[in-house]
């Protein structure tokens, strides 16, 4: 999918640009852009259970021409299709977060919040070498974007301490996906590395248990210059890790697992990570698109997926 964006930066200035979006980098910022929680095998089925009840609306003719698929007319839900929308929109702000600002990191606004939240709010605060940011994340299937300055006011609401704010409205998702990436102010602010190697322990810790030989089987191998953990997803390591889980053999899932051979990749140095958390000195992977192969992506955080 290539889509559209009208990127206004910090000086006004207006550029029309083109990002290209793999169906499987869509898959990795759907499942976990803003979630508010830490990634770990034990929720391993809501990332395949959100990719599966939205199967529908990621068909790959209607991805490849730029726009989303609809259901059939008869499992057609007005409420599904605007829960769908706000969930893309959400994933193509992140996506294009890392692409335009090269953000390392984001996560749900509530996550760095310091006190109890009231009124307006943005869904993302994202991290980059020199800055921090919020995003408000709207997903449309209208032809229009809808009120700008409504978005750009929630954009920098709250009281978090940001760079500047971003109001990411992607719209006729349906037909030819569109975006507007608008950056409405700019202001002078402290670096919070406290509060970005907070989230970040708790969000590589989660991760790091997939280093389980019990569970997992897992090789090192190296890409685009860097060395990444291959952690391969079968569903015979899920049966052991959830033999409650199982009473009875779900069929269908093993032969998802069967048939993609999901794979998830993880940074080489995730446990220090999980120690540690990063910083603004930790620098962003930036995965180079390879037309040839659209089966692996790598994002600025350096967790991705690897299918068959």
């Amino acid at each position: 999918m290539n889509i559209s964006v009208e990127y206004i930066d910090t000086a006004g200035t207006i550029f029309n640009q083109t990002h290209r979006l793999t169906r499987i980098a869509f898959a990795k910022h759907l499942a976990i852009a803003g979630q508010g929680y830490a990634p770990r095998p034990q929720k391993i089925f809501r990332t395949i259970g959100m990719f599966l009840h939205y199967s529908y609306y990621l068909q790959r003719q209607s991805f490849n021409n730029n726009h989303f698929s609809t259901p059939p007319r008869i499992l057609s839900d007005p409420t599904e299709q605007g829960q769908f929308s706000t969930l893309a929109g959400k994933a193509i702000a992140d996506f294009l977060s890392k692409k335009i600002n090269q953000s390392l990191y984001t996560t749900n606004y509530e996550a760095v919040a310091s006190r109890p939240l009231r009124g307006q709010r943005p869904d993302l605060v994202a991290f980059t070498k020199n800055s921090q940011f919020t995003l408000e994340a709207k997903g449309r299937h209208q032809i229009n974007p809808g009120n700008m300055a409504g978005h750009k006011a929630q954009a920098s609401s709250g009281n978090y301490p940001r760079n500047f704010s971003i109001a990411s409205v992607s719209y006729n998702l349906f037909k030819q996906v569109k975006c507007k990436y608008h950056d409405p102010f700019n202001d002078n602010i402290s670096y919070d590395n406290e509060t970005l190697q907070k989230v970040t322990k708790k969000y590589y810790t989660g991760l790091a248990e997939y280093l389980n030989q019990n569970y997992f089987d897992y090789r090192e191998f190296d890409y685009q210059g860097e060395k990444f953990y291959e952690v391969e997803l079968s569903y015979r390591n899920f049966e052991k890790l959830f033999i409650a889980d199982f009473p009875f053999e779900p069929i269908w899932y093993f032969e998802i697992f069967d048939f993609f051979r999901p794979r998830l990749i993880l940074p080489k140095d995730i446990r220090d990570f999980a120690e540690n958390g990063i910083t603004n000195t930790t620098r962003p992977f930036l995965f180079e698109t390879n037309d040839q192969d659209e089966n692996i992506y790598i994002d600025n955080d350096r967790v991705g997926l690897r299918i068959r």
